[in-house]
């Protein structure tokens, strides 16, 4: 029987389809398939407000995968988030691309970094991770690739990110040059920051001299293992809740009476959707 895994979060704005990135459709296994679950609260994580906010759609999502009988969720960003919720909330695998990305290059090396095309202003959520994941002494440090100057307008025909994820000679380089100093400041390995790296991850790695993790690919690949596997998070580490519990998030994200609301267009990453 094929197993099912549902890929939360897009990284852009809703498709309106179950057809995850690219990326995880040309690597899923033989027996397994991946399904996009789109949340219904989305937003930039420009805040930590924000990234807990946004953390309870993907609560939700998560939830909402369960009930509908997925076998294992992947959250797909850096940011893994809701993940210790998502833990303690399902009976099924939760794997978050932060997390996996870290514990493959600790496998791969002695020393991390952690290269992100985000600016400084967003190395709180790597902060959280790396100390939540147990990483500090792993980790050398966050090198950002943009300066916050250069983020707005987004989506526009100057947005970088977009120019990042088309390929551009240009922006390729520049993370390309921002991985050599991590290397020169002691990194044997790299992580690329962001599931939004993806489309760019292999043009990255054939210009370095130590492995680079792109982390949209090393998650999934990881959900599929634990569901191979048979293996889940411990209910010891994270004690599950009760079904009424579940239900809170569903009236957070849904409303009052639980019903989906009208879908609206996310300002995440609006320059991915074309």
């Amino acid at each position: 029987m094929t197993k099912r895994i549902g890929v939360i979060g897009t990284g852009f704005t809703p498709t309106g389809t179950r057809t995850p990135p690219s990326e995880i459709s040309a690597i899923v296994s033989a027996g397994m398939s991946a399904e996009l679950i789109e949340t219904r609260l989305s937003l930039f994580p420009g805040t930590p407000f924000e990234r807990g906010l946004g953390a309870v759609g993907y609560i939700e999502a998560g939830i909402r995968a369960q009930d509908e009988g997925f076998d294992a969720v992947f959250i797909n960003t850096v940011g893994d988030y809701g993940i210790d919720e998502l833990k303690s909330a399902l009976k099924i695998p939760v794997v978050g691309a932060g997390e996996a990305a870290m514990t493959t290059a600790a496998m791969l090396g002695r020393k991390f970094a952690i290269v992100t095309i985000w600016p400084t202003t967003l190395n709180f959520i790597y902060d959280e991770r790396i100390r939540s994941c147990g990483m500090a002494a792993r980790c050398i440090g966050v090198f950002n690739v943009l300066a916050e100057s250069e983020m707005s307008p987004r989506g526009s025909e100057e947005d970088p990110v977009k120019a990042m994820r088309a390929g551009k000679a240009a922006m390729i380089d520049r993370i390309v040059a921002v991985a050599d100093r991590a290397v020169a400041a002691g990194a044997d390995t790299i992580v690329l920051g962001c599931t939004c790296m993806a489309p760019i991850g292999r043009a990255i790695a054939a210009r370095m001299t130590v492995p680079v993790i792109e982390a949209l690919s090393a998650g999934y690949k990881f959900a599929e293992l634990m569901v191979a596997m048979r293996l889940k998070q411990s209910a010891a580490a994270y004690p599950p809740v009760s079904a009424e519990r579940l239900a809170l998030a569903r009236k957070l994200v849904n409303g009052g009476d639980g019903a989906p609301p009208k879908e609206a267009e996310c300002d995440v990453c609006a320059e991915a959707a074309e």
